[in-house]
């Protein structure tokens, strides 16, 4: 890490691939461009959505940019959001969103570590 600003062109961002959709980490601890946070952009398929899952270091935030997601959360309660709506989920919280629409759903999430942990989903979708 050094103490300029880091510049990451989208051209530079690996796609992660997954059968519900695809992840970006835009800015992470593992990428070299952050020591406090993590930002990605996560696509959602139509009709599909992420394992369950918990981070048990850090607090997320999700924001919905295009379509309308299912957020379910502990004890079954679910949360329907729509383009600009957001949801925090406090560390340690297990969830997961589904898209409830025949279109790509995007969300951009943010951590508040750079250096992200996850449990529950695959090895790739855990490395940011």
């Amino acid at each position: 890490m050094n103490n300029f600003a880091a510049v990451v062109t989208n051209s530079e961002i690996p796609v992660h691939k997954e059968d519900w959709g695809t992840l970006q980490w835009l800015i992470s601890g593992r990428g070299g461009t952050s020591e406090t946070m993590t930002i990605g952009r996560v696509t959602f398929n139509p009709g599909r959505g992420n394992p369950q899952h918990m981070h048990p270091n850090c607090t997320e935030v999700l924001h919905v940019v295009s379509g309308v997601i299912r957020h379910t959360l502990p004890g079954g309660e679910m949360v329907v959001m729509n383009p600009g709506d957001s949801i925090v989920i406090p560390q340690g919280v297990w969830h997961h969103a589904e898209n409830m629409q025949d279109t790509e759903a995007v969300v951009m999430v943010v951590f508040d570590s750079a250096w992200r942990d996850t449990i529950g989903e695959s090895v790739e979708m855990g490395q940011s």
